[in-house]
């Protein structure tokens, strides 16, 4: 019984379910031990196994055909003027696939048509050559024929073989029948070739016109979907927009409203240069926005209305440190141009509440614009850029600003 447990490696569960533990254990470390041995028995024969096959020699060689300078000649399909484009060689094995089958059909039509050919011609040709003879002439006319007569009518009739002609007759219709069908055979398999071509050519532009039409359904589809996520995006930012303006607007106090002011200043964004102007000439100058601290005089640093590429140009050439004050179209405020290492930073500044102070949260608030200038030519903007309003940048003449003509004195 273990003999045949160890054979088989397997034990029946009635069986096992009759064997104690130690017994088990016993059986279990026999049938270890056996699969160790034959595992041992493998191991060694494999070892002994040449490692690679033996490869069985031949005259088997490859040789490159060299171009003129004795490397591996190499064509690259379409560079040579002679090299045919794709469309031509796809029309090409069009052409040839329906010309075999077309010879393929008209191989077999003509097999039929041959032998339905044959078949009446040795019909038509038995009926000629072996016409209905009169059982009673011969009969009769010998009846009233002598003896003499008829020696000399035999005598005169010579004997011909009906069986050349007839081969003769038999292999002109063959020849005559061979040639027909052959001429037949050459022009049934054009047209069919021709049909068989232009069914596949309109096949392949149905199918080309399906995919189209399929293409510019997925392209519809497509740009919806595209114009479907951009009206989305549209309104996300529409709701940023009006999200920002009402917490701005929670930070900012009531402003002042003047019957006598010709624009409205509560709105997020100026209108145009012209309202910019007007709300400086009704509201800032009065504060004494661009004036020197304690002068009558404008200060250098405050450039009026110009845009943010005109402030970059005249800060080009100027040392780091270097700044200039406008008049910002985005908000109603100002905006510090500031020449960094290699570039310029802008940084907006409200004046929409009665104090000048940067956009943001925790920013410090100051009475007048000179005021905040002054506060950054010693303490950084930022902390991590550490800029500092060192060097103003002033005009390059010597007459105000647009802002304030004709309420100066020049």
């Amino acid at each position: 019984m273990l003999q045949q447990i160890l054979k088989d490696m397997y034990v029946d569960p009635e069986l096992l379910a009759e064997l104690d533990e130690t017994q088990k254990q016993t059986l279990f470390c026999r049938m270890r031990e056996e699969q160790v041995r034959r595992w041992s028995i493998w191991d060694h024969n494999e070892s002994i196994k040449p490692a690679y096959p033996k490869r069985q020699k031949n005259n088997k060689k490859v040789q490159w055909m060299l171009d003129a300078n004795g490397d591996p000649w190499t064509w690259i399909m379409g560079e040579h003027k002679d090299d045919k484009t794709i469309e031509q060689i796809i029309e090409e094995e069009a052409r040839e696939a329906a010309r075999l089958q077309a010879e393929h059909e008209t191989e077999q039509l003509r097999l039929k048509v041959e032998s339905e050919l044959m078949a009446m011609l040795e019909s038509k040709a038995k009926t000629q050559f072996n016409p209905p003879e009169n059982k009673y002439s011969h009969a009769t006319e010998e009846i009233y024929c002598s003896v003499e007569d008829l020696n000399t009518r035999n005598a005169k009739k010579p004997c011909v073989t009906t069986q050349p002609i007839r081969g003769a007759l038999k292999e002109l219709s063959f020849n005559k029948v061979s040639e027909r069908v052959r001429n037949w055979e050459q022009r049934v398999m054009e047209e069919r070739t021709s049909e068989i071509y232009n069914k596949m050519k309109n096949k392949k532009e149905e199918e080309e016109r399906q995919a189209e039409e399929a293409d510019k359904k997925q392209e519809i589809v497509w740009r919806e979907q595209k114009q479907k996520a951009k009206e989305v995006e549209l309104q996300i930012r529409q709701i940023a927009r009006q999200a920002r303006e009402e917490h701005r607007r929670s930070l900012l106090n009531t402003t002042e409203k003047s019957s006598n002011v010709m624009f409205v200043s509560n709105s997020s964004k100026p209108p145009s240069k012209k309202a910019v102007v007007e709300w400086f000439r009704a509201k800032e100058i009065p504060r004494r926005a661009g004036f020197e601290k304690d002068k009558n005089a404008i200060a250098t640093w405050f450039h009026g209305l110009i845009t943010r590429q005109e402030a970059e140009i005249l800060l080009n050439n100027e040392p780091m440190g270097s700044f200039l004050v406008r008049l910002s179209e985005r908000i109603w405020g100002y905006a510090i141009t500031y020449k960094d290492h290699e570039c310029c930073k802008h940084y907006l500044v409200d004046a929409s509440n009665g104090h000048y102070q940067f956009l943001g949260t925790n920013q410090i608030s100051h009475n007048t614009l000179s005021e905040l200038v002054n506060y950054h030519r010693k303490m950084p903007i930022t902390k991590t850029g550490e800029e500092l309003l060192l060097r103003p940048c002033n005009r390059r003449t010597n007459l105000p600003p647009f802002v304030f003509q004709g309420l100066l004195k020049t």
